[in-house]
């Protein structure tokens, strides 16, 4: 821990005791981007990182300024609760050593459900949904210089932050900022296109369209096939915007269009994936693919509790050849499983599923353009997360953006209701 590491997160701490509750998002949303958050504050054997002590500080504020009774659960909100507990539970039966199974996952749950909390209680408003992109637009802007010159120099200015190691693959940089990793910092980046992009289509503006271009720039130095193909469906899901109201139809046609693919093939749809589809030189797809195939292989070895603290073993059973210490479990919907069992796995898709889904009704039933935009570049936002599963497994900041997505789910979902229930009680 750096004396920068130290100040950066002392003054964010002070800016969340300080500012108004409708501006508490700001400071939250500058440790997304500037602050690393796996690197920790030791006491004893405990270790605070910077993403559990910014929410501790967070959850503090809010309870003693009583805000928190402004915010009631929802379906989005008990889906997300009941989700970490439940994979929190399962997780600790079916580790050997249960008392640190016990302070892992406590350590996970202040990441998760307090963060998550925390986020809910700071969005109160449609206003809150543009402080929201304002923020990241200005955090876009000031990143730019230290991309460029992490890329063009091989050197992270970041070092006085902690965050000092280089990625290269093929002799080429892969930039990560304060990121842990150029896949974790490229699919931030994707994720961020969708919203960019919708205030630049409802207000115009060489500024905002230059934002935008930012963090596809981000996504290109990232190096990275799973942050590429992210944008990619980014891209078409924006083109989307227009005919938004087949977007059932266009589920159904992509599930179905999959299982014929999956079963008209000599090989599993995970191979055309992973395998077939490669966008950089030297991608780890192969490595994706034995995943799932081992995943599919050992289904009645986790399915009930997953793995606990051993962890999947598969790489001493498939690919013992390449002397890895670990399954590296590069697939989010993948880690969920082995850790929580397969009910865990289903409650965080069918979470996924209700997100978005709430998101793009919410969409739909605007009157303005603007106001359409707004909501689609959420929904479009939630869609990169549920990409981006399929590469990588979610850890530091980048989970802070996913809970963030989650939370403005759950008020694009009090905003439906409370707009249905107004249509219902108004006289014909």
């Amino acid at each position: 821990m750096t004396p920068a590491f130290s100040l950066l997160l002392f003054f964010l701490c002070v800016a969340i005791v300080a500012v108004k509750r409708e501006n508490i998002i700001v400071p939250l949303i500058i440790a997304m981007c500037f602050l690393p958050a796996d690197i920790s504050i030791q006491v004893m054997t405990l270790d605070f990182y910077a993403v559990r002590v910014v929410a501790l500080v967070a959850l503090i504020r809010i309870y003693l300024s009583g805000d928190s009774d402004r915010v009631r659960m929802n379906s989005i909100d008990r889906l997300f609760i009941f989700y970490n507990v439940l994979g929190a539970v399962v997780y600790i039966l079916a580790s050997q050593n249960k008392a640190g199974a016990f302070i892992f996952k406590s350590g996970n749950f202040v990441d998760s459900v307090v963060l998550y909390v925390v986020l809910r209680n700071a969005i109160s408003s449609k206003d809150s949904l543009r402080l929201i992109v304002k923020t990241f637009s200005i955090c876009v802007i000031v990143l730019l210089p230290f991309i460029i010159f992490e890329y063009y120099s091989a050197s992270n200015l970041f070092a006085l932050l902690g965050r000092s190691a280089i990625s290269m693959r093929n002799g080429e940089i892969r930039t990560s900022a304060t990121f842990s990793h150029a896949i974790l910092f490229g699919s931030f980046a994707a994720a961020l296109v969708p919203i960019l992009w919708a205030k630049y289509k409802s207000s115009g503006g060489m500024g905002r369209l230059v934002v935008v271009i930012c963090c596809v720039f981000f996504v290109y130095t990232s190096s990275s096939s799973g942050p590429i193909v992210v944008l990619a469906g980014v891209i078409f899901f924006l083109f989307f915007f227009r005919w938004k109201q087949y977007s059932r139809q266009l589920f159904w046609l992509s599930l179905t269009a999959a299982t014929i693919i999956h079963f008209v093939r000599e090989s599993p749809i995970w191979h055309l994936l992973y395998v077939r589809i490669s966008v950089k030189s030297g991608s780890t797809g192969w490595h994706r693919y034995l995943l799932v195939e081992a995943a599919v292989k050992e289904f009645w070895n986790w399915w009930l509790l997953g793995y606990g603290d051993l962890g999947p073993q598969w790489h001493s059973k498939y690919w013992s050849y390449t002397h890895a210490t670990f399954t590296d479990v590069t697939n989010h919907y993948l880690l969920v499983g082995v850790r929580g069992g397969v009910f865990t796995m289903l409650l965080f898709v069918l979470l996924c599923y209700k997100v978005v889904k709430t998101l793009g009704a919410c969409s739909q039933y605007q009157d303005s353009v603007e106001e359409q935009w707004l909501w689609w570049g959420f929904a479009v936002m939630m869609l990169a997360h549920c990409i981006s599963f399929l590469s990588v497994a979610y850890f530091g900041q980048i989970t802070m953006l996913l809970y963030l997505s989650i939370a403005v789910g759950a008020f694009a979902l009090d905003e439906l209701n409370e707009q249905r229930e107004i249509e219902y009680c108004s006289p014909e």
